[in-house]
């Protein structure tokens, strides 16, 4: 039976500095990314989340509709759409400042949750922006930490710090440490890590995390990405060489094909941590090789536009 994916979090503008000086507006936001990467594999995949009915609110909706996404939960609001300010580097990588205050992506309740506690999907995924700003996170992660007690849904998180939130270092690492406690995976670059900790305690603050049957995906660039389990370093896979664009939605593409991977294996649901322990090395390499396929694709062409099932040949 096919898995059932919900993706809950944000969809927001991304301003892109252009060479010129002025800035393109382009759809992004981590969970819609994710959303789009999982429909474009075949997922049934829900996406979760408050949108602006304002002009940008329109041009988010538009973007998502034509994609085989469930947007039944999508409540719409006349609160604004939130924006990021993204600027480039000479890698192609962005670098991001956002304006949330009053935005539409933060006022997720309880009650806007509850279908997903009542019926449960097999994947709940969550992360980025949506887990820091209140109230929204509080009811997200309280969301999460239900699912995880009824054992009845793999709960995954998508660390993606944002140091452009202005976010105290301290109080960051305090709340991912507490959030991880309710995940089955986690995905997290080595520049987060590196960013709440520091660059040498990348390993063994993955290999901590993974304790208890947590599944742990570090991402580490244009280097690959590794995967930690019951405090192991399980396997580690390169990225493709290609001709990098820019990186924009490369990790939301990789934690997509990575999820998909485990939905082929039907390594999503109930039981979760039994689930992530069946897996034998091969399994993730296989799940990880395809992902940074996916993400080196995403890389090679402009803003998040990740692969369909049909391009991989699968």
């Amino acid at each position: 039976m096919p898995k059932r994916i919900a993706v809950v979090g944000e969809a927001l503008i991304d301003l892109i500095g252009q060479p010129d000086g002025t800035y393109q507006a382009k759809t992004g936001g981590a969970p819609a990314n994710v959303s789009i990467a999982l429909a474009r594999l075949g997922v049934d995949v829900t996406f979760v989340a408050r949108m602006s009915v304002d002009a940008f609110g329109v041009k988010l909706h538009d973007w998502l509709a034509p994609e085989s996404i469930n947007l039944a939960h999508l409540i719409r609001t006349t609160d604004p759409t939130t924006l990021a300010v993204a600027t480039l580097d000479d890698q192609g990588k962005a670098h991001y400042s956002f304006y949330v205050q009053g935005t539409a992506d933060w006022g997720l309740t309880h009650d806007d949750l509850a279908a997903f506690v009542s019926s449960p999907p097999d994947a709940f995924v969550i992360g980025s922006v949506a887990l820091v700003i209140e109230p929204g996170s509080q009811a997200i992660e309280q969301t999460a930490s239900r699912l995880h007690t009824l054992g009845t849904t793999t709960v995954v998180i998508d660390v993606n710090i944002r140091p452009g939130l202005g976010f105290d270092r301290d109080s960051e690492r305090a709340r991912v440490e507490r959030q991880i406690g309710v995940a089955h995976i986690v995905k997290a670059s080595d520049e987060d890590i590196a960013w709440l900790y520091s660059a040498d305690e990348v390993e063994s603050v993955a290999a901590a995390w993974s304790q208890s049957g947590r599944a742990i995906v570090v991402t580490r660039g244009a280097s690959g990405a590794s995967l930690y389990v019951d405090g192991n370093r399980i396997t580690d896979v390169p990225a493709p060489r290609i001709d990098v664009v820019d990186t924009v939605g490369a990790g939301d593409s990789f934690l997509g094909a990575t999820l998909f991977g485990l939905q082929e294996r039907d390594a999503l649901g109930s039981d979760a941590t039994s689930r992530v322990r069946a897996l034998t090395p091969g399994d993730w390499t296989d799940v990880l090789t395809m992902a940074a396929q996916v993400g080196a694709i995403t890389c090679s062409r402009a803003g998040c536009n990740p692969p369909t099932r049909a391009e991989l040949e699968l």
